[in-house]
Protein backbone atom coordinates (compact mmCIF):
# COMPACT_ATOMS: atom_id res chain seq x y z
CA UNK A 1 0.00 0.00 0.00
CA UNK A 2 1.51 3.44 -0.70
CA UNK A 3 1.78 6.16 1.99
CA UNK A 4 -0.74 8.89 0.73
CA UNK A 5 1.73 12.15 -0.23
CA UNK A 6 0.89 15.83 -1.38
CA UNK A 7 3.67 18.16 -2.83
CA UNK A 8 3.34 22.25 -3.23
CA UNK A 9 0.94 22.77 -6.45
CA UNK A 10 2.63 25.14 -8.63
CA UNK A 11 -0.51 26.84 -9.97
CA UNK A 12 -2.18 26.70 -6.76
CA UNK A 13 0.74 28.93 -5.40
CA UNK A 14 0.92 30.96 -7.94
CA UNK A 15 -2.93 31.72 -7.60
CA UNK A 16 -2.12 32.56 -3.90
CA UNK A 17 1.12 34.56 -4.50
CA UNK A 18 -1.11 36.86 -7.05
CA UNK A 19 -4.07 37.35 -4.23
CA UNK A 20 -1.29 38.19 -1.80
CA UNK A 21 0.22 40.55 -3.97
CA UNK A 22 -3.00 41.97 -4.65
CA UNK A 23 -3.77 42.77 -1.00
CA UNK A 24 -0.22 44.28 -0.57
CA UNK A 25 -0.93 46.66 -3.68
CA UNK A 26 -5.00 47.51 -1.89
CA UNK A 27 -3.20 48.32 1.65
CA UNK A 28 -0.81 50.70 -0.13
CA UNK A 29 -3.82 52.69 -1.73
CA UNK A 30 -5.54 52.75 1.85
CA UNK A 31 -2.00 54.30 3.35
CA UNK A 32 -1.75 56.80 0.50
CA UNK A 33 0.53 55.83 -1.32
CA UNK A 34 -0.84 56.19 -4.80
CA UNK A 35 -2.12 59.71 -3.67
CA UNK A 36 -4.79 60.86 -0.86
CA UNK A 37 -6.05 58.25 1.56
CA UNK A 38 -9.18 57.06 0.60
CA UNK A 39 -12.24 59.03 2.25
CA UNK A 40 -15.21 56.97 3.94
CA UNK A 41 -18.07 58.07 5.70
CA UNK A 42 -18.27 54.85 7.42
CA UNK A 43 -14.46 54.82 8.79
CA UNK A 44 -12.08 57.24 10.21
CA UNK A 45 -8.56 57.68 8.05
CA UNK A 46 -6.88 56.34 11.28
CA UNK A 47 -8.84 53.06 10.44
CA UNK A 48 -8.33 53.06 7.08
CA UNK A 49 -4.56 54.16 7.57
CA UNK A 50 -4.09 50.63 10.12
CA UNK A 51 -6.17 48.11 8.03
CA UNK A 52 -3.55 49.45 5.14
CA UNK A 53 -0.46 48.71 6.78
CA UNK A 54 -2.21 45.39 8.46
CA UNK A 55 -2.70 44.10 4.82
CA UNK A 56 0.60 45.48 3.72
CA UNK A 57 2.27 43.64 6.43
CA UNK A 58 0.55 40.36 6.81
CA UNK A 59 -0.09 39.84 3.03
CA UNK A 60 3.51 41.28 2.27
CA UNK A 61 4.76 38.26 4.66
CA UNK A 62 2.37 36.03 2.90
CA UNK A 63 3.52 36.80 -0.53
CA UNK A 64 7.03 36.24 0.50
CA UNK A 65 6.00 32.51 1.85
CA UNK A 66 3.97 31.56 -1.47
CA UNK A 67 6.94 32.55 -3.32
CA UNK A 68 9.27 30.57 -1.13
CA UNK A 69 6.58 27.42 -1.40
CA UNK A 70 7.34 27.75 -5.31
CA UNK A 71 10.78 26.26 -4.47
CA UNK A 72 9.81 24.22 -2.36
CA UNK A 73 9.87 20.62 -3.90
CA UNK A 74 9.69 18.38 -0.62
CA UNK A 75 6.34 16.82 0.38
CA UNK A 76 4.49 18.68 2.42
CA UNK A 77 1.74 16.09 3.94
CA UNK A 78 2.27 12.38 4.07
CA UNK A 79 -0.23 9.96 5.56
CA UNK A 80 0.69 6.06 6.27
CA UNK A 81 0.54 3.49 8.23
CA UNK A 82 2.52 4.86 10.89
CA UNK A 83 0.92 7.76 10.95
CA UNK A 84 0.96 11.66 10.08
CA UNK A 85 3.04 14.27 9.03
CA UNK A 86 2.55 17.55 8.10
CA UNK A 87 5.20 19.87 7.47
CA UNK A 88 3.54 23.21 8.41
CA UNK A 89 3.04 21.82 11.74
CA UNK A 90 6.26 20.16 12.17
CA UNK A 91 8.72 17.31 10.93
CA UNK A 92 7.24 15.19 13.28
CA UNK A 93 5.04 12.22 12.77
CA UNK A 94 2.16 11.89 14.70
CA UNK A 95 1.39 7.90 15.55
CA UNK A 96 -1.94 6.54 14.22
CA UNK A 97 -2.08 5.86 18.50
CA UNK A 98 -1.83 9.54 19.44
CA UNK A 99 -4.65 10.73 17.00
CA UNK A 100 -8.08 10.06 18.93
CA UNK A 101 -10.07 11.56 16.42
CA UNK A 102 -10.18 12.93 13.00
CA UNK A 103 -13.04 15.19 11.94
CA UNK A 104 -13.39 17.86 9.23
CA UNK A 105 -14.55 21.45 9.01
CA UNK A 106 -14.97 24.17 6.98
CA UNK A 107 -15.58 28.13 7.22
CA UNK A 108 -15.86 30.48 3.98
CA UNK A 109 -15.53 27.15 1.43
CA UNK A 110 -11.95 26.28 2.59
CA UNK A 111 -12.07 23.09 4.09
CA UNK A 112 -9.61 21.32 6.68
CA UNK A 113 -9.05 18.64 8.14
CA UNK A 114 -8.94 18.53 12.10
CA UNK A 115 -6.61 15.94 14.23
CA UNK A 116 -7.83 15.67 17.78
CA UNK A 117 -4.84 13.96 19.74
CA UNK A 118 -4.31 12.29 23.25
CA UNK A 119 -1.44 13.64 24.14
CA UNK A 120 -1.37 17.62 21.91
CA UNK A 121 2.22 18.52 23.77
CA UNK A 122 3.73 15.93 22.42
CA UNK A 123 3.71 17.33 19.30
CA UNK A 124 4.52 20.75 19.54
CA UNK A 125 3.85 23.08 16.37
CA UNK A 126 6.40 24.94 14.61
CA UNK A 127 7.07 28.59 12.89
CA UNK A 128 3.95 30.65 12.38
CA UNK A 129 1.16 27.30 13.31
CA UNK A 130 2.83 27.38 16.88
CA UNK A 131 1.84 31.40 17.61
CA UNK A 132 -1.56 30.79 15.69
CA UNK A 133 -2.20 27.10 17.49
CA UNK A 134 -4.38 28.13 20.49
CA UNK A 135 -6.79 30.35 18.42
CA UNK A 136 -7.18 27.12 15.93
CA UNK A 137 -7.50 25.26 18.24
CA UNK A 138 -10.59 27.04 19.94
CA UNK A 139 -12.21 27.92 16.28
CA UNK A 140 -11.68 24.90 14.67
CA UNK A 141 -11.92 22.47 17.67
CA UNK A 142 -9.03 19.98 17.24
CA UNK A 143 -5.53 20.23 17.60
CA UNK A 144 -4.26 20.40 14.48
CA UNK A 145 -6.04 21.82 11.42
CA UNK A 146 -4.46 20.49 8.04
CA UNK A 147 -5.02 22.43 4.84
CA UNK A 148 -4.68 21.09 1.24
CA UNK A 149 -5.30 24.63 -0.27
CA UNK A 150 -1.97 25.04 -1.86
CA UNK A 151 -1.11 21.31 -2.68
CA UNK A 152 -1.63 18.94 -5.79
CA UNK A 153 -3.81 16.17 -3.75
CA UNK A 154 -7.62 17.12 -2.74
CA UNK A 155 -8.98 16.83 0.86
CA UNK A 156 -11.06 13.78 -0.44
CA UNK A 157 -8.06 11.89 -1.36
CA UNK A 158 -6.81 13.01 2.08
CA UNK A 159 -9.63 11.43 3.84
CA UNK A 160 -9.76 8.31 1.52
CA UNK A 161 -5.85 7.63 2.63
CA UNK A 162 -6.76 8.44 6.30
CA UNK A 163 -9.59 5.86 5.94
CA UNK A 164 -7.00 3.51 4.25
CA UNK A 165 -4.34 3.70 6.77
CA UNK A 166 -6.12 4.06 9.69
CA UNK A 167 -7.94 0.87 9.53
CA UNK A 168 -5.03 -1.17 9.30
CA UNK A 169 -3.18 0.48 11.79
CA UNK A 170 -1.81 -1.39 14.82
CA UNK A 171 -3.71 0.96 17.20
CA UNK A 172 -7.15 0.69 15.57
CA UNK A 173 -7.55 -3.34 16.69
Amino acid sequence: MDDFVAHASRSRTILLSMASVAFVVTGMWMIGAFGAIPGSTRYSPVLINGIGWFCIVFFGFSTVTWIKNLFDESEQLRISPTGVRWKKWSDQMIPWAEISDITEWSYQRQRFIILHLQNPEMFPSQGLLAWLAKANQRLAGGDIALSLTATDRTLEEAMAAIDRFRSVSPSSS
